[in-house]
Parts: C-alpha cells; sequence; structure tokens
C-alpha cells in the first residue's frame, strides 16, 4: 500500500546539525529537492511505518505475525538528498589521530593530542533529512558516528596525562604585527610545561626575562606614567587565557590582578590577568590527582587556545557569566566573575573582582603609539585590581 504525504505549500528552511555545528540548507537547494518520489522496497533508503501490533512486540520482546510495510511516496528526491549529505559528510568526516608524547627533561617537547574519527551514516542522515522534510521539521540530526584513536594518551606516559582536562580561549582580532609576535613567543615559553601534583604554577617563573634577546619587541603596555611602547607588549593576552584555563579546571588560583583599564582583546571584562616580571604574577596550584601538561597553541591568526592534560576527579566546576557594572562615561567601570568547585562533597565559592579605570588616565601620546593602526585606546595592556596604585606590566 503506498500512502502519499500532503504537499508542500512552501519550501521550509532546513538547518542539518551535529552537536553545536549547524549546516543551513539555502531555500533554492531545498526547492531543486521538491519533486514527487517512491523508493523501490529494496531500496536501502525506503522508510517503512511499523504497524502498532509490531511496535508493541518489540517493546515486549515478543515475535510478531507477519504483518505488510506501509510504502511512502516522498515530496523530497531521496536521491538529491543523499547526494547532497555525501558532500558534506566529506568535508566532516576525519580519521582518528593517534597520540604523541614525547617528554624530555620534564617538558613535553612533542605532543599531538588524541583525536576521535568522525564517520557520517550518509543513509541514516538522508532517512533524518527526509523526515524532517516530510514533517516540515525546521532541523534534523545528522547521523556520525565517533571513533576513537586505538592508543590512548595514558599508555604513552606515567604521569597522569590522560584527557583533556580544560580549556581557555581569547581573541586577539585587530593586534598589531609587534603585539602579535609577542604574543607568540609567549605561547613557546608556556608550551608543554608539566606541574607535578601540588606543584605551583607562576607565569614570570615560566616566561623568564622579557628581553630583546628572548625574541621580544616592543609594543604598548599599561604603566603609572601612561599606555607606552615596551618590550613584550601582549604577553597579558597569554596569561589571560591561562588564567581563563585555570579557572575552567577548578585550580585554586593563588595570584591574579586585573588591568589598570578594560581592554577589548579580553572580553568579557573580569576574565583578564595581567602580569609584569618581578611585580604581578599569575600563580595557581595544580590539586588534580596527576600531572598537568599545559599546551597553548593558535587555533588561528586571530584566536588563542590554552589546553590542560591530566586526570580528572570527582570535582564539578561552575563558572557565572561575568558581570559588569557601575559603567562610566569615561570608560570606568566594575566587574566580577564567580566560580564554585565542588570537589569530594566540598563546595568552595571565590569571586573575582576587578576595578577599572579610565583609559584616559593611562594614555600619553608617543611617535610609536601614532604610528601604529590599532588606536590606544584598545591596546592590551597590564594592570592591577581594587583601587590599589597601578603596577607596570608587560602587556
Amino acid at each position: 500500500m503506498l500512502a502519499a504525504l500532503p504537499a508542500h505549500a512552501a519550501t521550509p528552511a532546513l538547518t542539518l546539525f551535529y552537536q553545536d555545528q549547524k549546516f543551513p540548507v539555502d531555500a533554492q537547494v531545498l526547492s531543486s529537492w521538491q519533486r514527487q518520489a517512491q523508493l523501490p522496497t529494496s531500496s536501502n533508503l525506503m522508510f517503512s511505518r511499523p504497524q502498532p501490533q509490531q511496535l508493541a512486540a518489540e517493546f515486549f520482546e515478543q515475535s510478531p505475525e507477519p504483518t505488510p510495510l506501509e510504502k511512502i511516496a516522498y515530496n523530497y528526491s531521496p536521491a538529491a538528498v543523499y547526494n547532497y549529505i555525501s558532500s558534506l559528510a566529506q568535508k566532516l568526516d576525519t580519521p582518528a589521530v593517534e597520540p604523541e608524547l614525547t617528554i624530555l627533561n620534564q617538558r613535553a617537547i612533542k605532543f599531538t593530542p588524541p583525536q576521535d574519527g568522525l564517520s557520517t551514516d550518509v543513509f541514516a542522515s538522508t532517512q533524518s533529512a527526509l523526515f524532517a522534510l516530510e514533517n516540515n521539521s525546521t532541523s534534523t540530526r545528522l547521523i556520525i558516528s565517533v571513533a576513537p584513536p586505538r592508543t590512548k594518551l595514558s599508555d604513552l606516559n606515567d604521569l597522569g596525562i590522560n584527557e583533556l582536562v580544560a580549556r581557555g580561549e581569547s581573541a586577539f582580532k585587530g593586534s598589531p604585527s609587534n603585539r602579535r609576535h609577542n604574543i607568540k613567543i609567549g605561547v613557546e615559553k608556556m608550551s608543554g610545561i608539566i606541574l607535578a601534583p601540588g606543584e605551583e604554577f607562576s607565569f614570570n617563573k615560566f616566561l623568564g626575562p622579557v628581553e630583546a634577546e628572548e625574541g621580544f619587541l616592543p609594543e604598548l603596555v599599561i604603566k603609572k606614567e601612561g599606555t607606552i611602547p615596551e618590550l613584550g607588549g601582549g604577553l597579558c593576552q597569554v596569561s589571560s587565557t591561562t588564567f581563563r584555563a585555570a579557572m575552567a579546571a577548578g585550580l585554586p588560583i593563588k595570584e591574579r590582578k586585573n588591568h589598570a583599564y578594560a581592554v577589548q582583546y579580553y572580553s568579557p571584562q573580569g576574565t583578564d590577568a595581567t602580569i609584569y616580571p618581578g611585580s604581578v604574577d599569575l600563580k595557581f596550584i595544580n590539586d588534580t590527582p596527576g600531572s598537568l601538561l599545559i599546551w597553548p597553541y593558535l587555533k588561528d591568526k586571530d584566536h588563542l587556545n590554552f589546553d590542560f592534560y591530566g586526570t580528572k576527579d570527582n570535582r564539578t566546576v561552575t563558572l557565572s557569566k561575568p558581570v559588569t557594572y557601575d559603567r562610566k562615561d569615561d570608560g570606568s567601570m566594575k566587574a566580577t566573575w564567580e566560580r564554585e568547585v565542588v570537589k569530594n562533597g566540598i563546595a568552595k565559592k571565590d569571586v573575582f573582582k576587578s576595578v577599572y579605570q579610565s583609559p584616559a588616565l593611562f594614555h600619553k601620546e608617543e611617535t610609536f603609539v601614532k604610528a601604529s593602526s590599532t588606536p590606544p585606546s584598545i591596546q592590551p595592556t597590564p594592570a592591577t585590581t581594587g583601587n590599589s596604585t597601578p603596577k607596570p606590566s608587560t602587556n
């Protein structure tokens, strides 16, 4: 028996999705799919409607009497949908990535994180899309299977570096070339650090001297006397991203200061951490069961990620959205960022407060500033928290 579904008066919008990825199908493509179609019984894409007694039998694990299945006539071309999803699968499908880890002198000198492989079930995804279209649904899930690597990261070490524990992210679009260069050098300084259980992380300790011999270039930093060029400007992008990863991991934060004024590179405000060797530092403790591998990388030319690999325990971490308040016309403001960590049944709440002063207090006209393609008001720099006197910093 062939049952035709009602023809659609208008082409519906359709979005295919997998987890947080969305793939909208434009109206022109949907229109090209619209045509009456039927599938032979032998087709792998044939849709069947089980009779009620079959559903009941399957539920109770009984063997039902054989009953005929109802074929469906489609208002969309199964072949066209199948071909479209096949093309999409060529972009989505990836092989599993086997992990690599080489440690020398307590530092990872080579690291390839494990990555699951993805394989799209084109037949099942086509069925899902057809069902959505015939029922006027606006979205449907792609059916994708996950294949883990053959080797586990834990097989490559005995330090407890087993899995991704947390990630920090930041964006620095619009940064001038010297600032980008310093960020890259800062990433290299932090790459492969291994923190033993109970060890304290000090950004300045691992950063080392900020000198021309280390490859740093002059860029704007915030100092008491103004926003001026100095070696290492932009490093606070690196320290702020490290801070965000430590927050996400639920690690105890021992030292952190915000910038003197709000800088666009550290949005949302309240999530930044300024540093300046010998004066202002970022510190936290590795209180996880194993060692922590710190692995920063540039996701693309404008985005920085800090990944922490180690061993997860029973802690849960809840990060609130940063809240800004008491904004003034001169650009000054305040912010708070709250975190709750529940570990072994004990909850600990941290509130990180930031006080940002007016940017006008720290802007000093310089030839270097005028030559920059980025307005001084959005240059990155380090600073302090609360109402304390601003200290120099390398950002």
